[in-house]
């Protein structure tokens, strides 16, 4: 069966994103590897932005020189990395809300063609899914109530759950996180206080299975 287009579009966002990483992670380490082997010849107080033809960045980086930039060259990355989770779990919970969608529009029980509204127990699945906190909660969720089988994607949820709990401390703790969130992760380790910081091993790590979950829900359109 074909990738619905909520997949497609999910894929196309995820891999837009890390193409765009590692492209970012390159031109970091370029620059990083021109200012080390050109440290002695290049002067303090020279911009960065002065030595390359980039338009876009012109009066953005005005305080980085050669040694605020190697100073500075590895938070870049961390951050370039780290961010991605946000991207992941936000396109992933875009996708999910479709899919709920065009699942419960694909069966006749939930969803009527005639008046192009959902049916009495087609608004209990979705709102008993719906009011659901959480990302694997809600896909558990659907798994109980609704008519399709998902024992492939059930495993798989504790990186999901790592993916949700990482993007919330991301967006609500300014990345520090705190005591009940590191006890909840399954697959990386942090302790309460620490300030979370991925590699790229760890953020695929999560995003391989959190692509495998959306792919296997997509077969339920059929």
């Amino acid at each position: 069966m074909p990738d619905s287009e909520y997949l497609k579009d999910f894929k196309a966002v995820w891999g837009d994103s890390c193409q765009s990483m590692w492209a970012e992670l390159l031109s970091i380490t370029v620059t990083e590897s021109f200012v080390t082997t050109n440290y002695n010849t290049l002067l303090p107080d020279r911009l960065l932005t002065d030595m390359f033809y980039i338009p876009g960045i012109r009066g953005r980086l005005d305080d980085v020189k050669k040694d605020t930039f190697l100073q500075r060259a590895s938070i870049y990355k961390q951050a370039i990395i780290t961010n991605r989770i946000v991207v992941l779990s936000a396109s992933f919970e875009t996708y999910f809300a479709n899919f709920l969608d065009a699942f419960i529009r694909s069966k006749p029980k939930l969803f009527d063609p005639a008046t192009s509204a959902r049916t009495d127990a087609g608004n209990k699945l979705y709102g008993e899914i719906i009011k659901i906190r959480g990302l694997g909660e809600r896909i558990s969720k659907f798994g109980e109530l609704a008519p399709a089988k998902i024992r492939y994607v059930i495993p798989r949820l504790t990186y999901l759950a790592d993916v949700y709990t990482l993007r919330n401390v991301l967006a609500h703790r300014a990345g520090a996180i705190d005591v009940h969130a590191a006890t909840d992760l399954k697959h990386l380790s942090f302790n309460g206080g620490d300030r979370v910081k991925l590699t790229t091993d760890q953020l695929l790590q999560l995003a391989k299975p959190v692509l495998e979950i959306a792919s296997s829900l997509d077969k339920k359109l059929s």
